[in-house]
């Protein structure tokens, strides 16, 4: 290095020195503290000072505006004791009431679902035919409220379930406790969605009533044959809900189920509750299979059958009655009696005024079975899920299990037609016993619902 370049290193390093205590070297004279949501900070005011002070701010207790109220939110702000800085927040309302979500509920009890994943011929042995299994499972809905004060009284709780997001005609149960369940189930289809919601009626201090709602939750019931709780009527389900030709069984429409009224009695078993379901069903027809006559001439309905009486529904005055009688045999599908029972019942079924309905005879398993296979057959329902369907009434107090092959001997008819699927020999058999083409394309349009 040169003598005239340490000269000039020098001199650059005493011009920096000079700057810096020139812009620096003086006691700082801060301005006001401002402040953003973040932080507060302030400069320094001497010329050519870029001194800066920051930090965090510091709120105390904040300063209620408004108290909260049993239903009314309130306001309180919170202010920076250094920069003077403030914001507001919302007091929640004082009672809230919150539900426990779930996404999904099978329909099924253990039992149920246990066959429904195995092979379709393998029957539990505890469905025997004996006992009444064949109702749906239950969710247990549960919720919690808080903010309730001392000598506020909790009155009722409220659930409502709908099928729409915006809880329009939802049906709604009553309960004094934290949760809901329901013995035999609530009846939802299967493969829907569900929205429910809880309110709580609770009466203040001074007697005033008010009502705090949760908010609105929702959930998907799996797949499987749709099983419902009518109290006194056995082996109840929907056949809808079955992926059929072209699309799905639409839930809601057809139902089939066992005896309303003890066979020769004239007395429903139908109870107030099941009558009522029937009510929320829309149940407009009942078509009855039963043909036995006894010793005093009477149908098992209970009624003559030289005509002489008039016959009516046990499930209630809006329900139209009609009787399609036929003696059940292993080879009801070959005798004239039997021929005629589905004749019949499919001129029924064709016509759209008369559903949704009903179909059964004394235990709802064998002819309505049947009845039930053909609908299911015509409408391309696989042959497995028809099969089930016919041994699901295992699950029902029908007095004996029902085998695969007790199956194979009542259908034997049906697989000797022409036909290279089942949907097309259940057609062609109808078409044997005189039930017309446009009596078959009107019970397809009726309950095949296409995506």
């Amino acid at each position: 290095m040169t003598k005239r370049t340490r000269i000039l290193s020098l001199l650059v390093a005493l011009l920096t020195t000079l700057s810096a205590f020139s812009s620096c070297a003086h006691k700082h004279e801060f301005g006001e503290w401002t402040g953003d949501e973040n932080s507060h900070s302030r400069s320094c005011e001497g010329r050519k000072c870029e001194e800066t002070e920051a930090g965090a701010h510091e709120f105390g207790e904040p300063e209620v505006i408004n108290e909260a109220g049993p239903l009314t939110e309130g306001l309180r702000r919170y202010t920076c004791s250094v920069c003077g800085y403030s914001y507001e927040e919302v007091i929640p309302q004082r009672l809230s009431l919150s539900i426990e979500e779930f996404e999904e509920f099978d329909t099924h009890t253990s039992l149920q679902k246990k066959y429904l994943s195995s092979p379709v011929s393998e029957v539990p042995e505890k469905a025997a035919g004996v006992l009444e299994q064949s109702t749906q499972a239950t969710p247990v809905f549960t919720w919690h409220l808080e903010g309730l004060a001392e000598g506020e009284e909790m009155q009722t709780y409220i659930l409502a379930i709908s099928e729409k997001e915006d809880m329009s005609d939802a049906k709604t149960y009553r309960s004094r406790y934290w949760q809901y369940d329901r013995s035999g189930g609530f009846n939802f289809k299967v493969r829907s969605r569900y929205y429910w919601q809880v309110s709580a009626l609770i009466k203040l201090t001074d007697g005033t009533e008010v009502e705090v709602k949760s908010d609105i939750s929702s959930f998907t019931t799996l797949d499987g044959p749709r099983t419902l709780d009518v109290g006194g009527i056995a082996n109840f389900r929907d056949l809808g809900g079955k992926d059929c030709d072209g699309g799905v069984l639409r839930q809601g429409l057809i139902f089939r189920c066992g005896r309303l009224n003890p066979n020769y009695s004239k007395s429903s078993s139908v109870s107030a509750y099941g009558k009522n379901i029937l009510v929320e069903l829309g149940i407009r027809s009942e078509i009855d299979l039963r043909g036995s006559i006894n010793d005093d001439g009477c149908y098992q309905n209970g009624f003559k059958a030289d005509g002489s009486e008039t016959m009516h529904s046990w499930g209630g005055d809006q329900i139209t009655y009609y009787l399609c009688p036929a003696i059940y045999y292993d080879s009801i599908l070959k005798n004239d009696d039997g021929k005629k029972m589905i004749k019949d019942s499919f001129a029924i079924l064709a016509d759209p005024d008369n559903y949704p309905l009903i179909f059964h005879c004394s235990i709802g398993t064998d002819r309505t079975g049947i009845l039930a296979f053909l609908i299911e057959g015509v409408c391309g329902v696989s042959y497995t899920d028809m099969e089930r369907d016919y041994l699901f009434s295992n699950f029902a107090n029908i007095g004996s299990n029902r085998t695969e092959t007790k199956f194979l001997a009542v259908t034997s008819p049906i697989k000797a037609q022409k036909g290279s699927s089942w949907m097309e020999k259940c057609k062609n058999y109808l078409l044997s016993v005189g039930v017309t083409e446009a009596e078959i394309e009107s019970v397809r349009n009726i309950l095949i619902e296409k995506p």
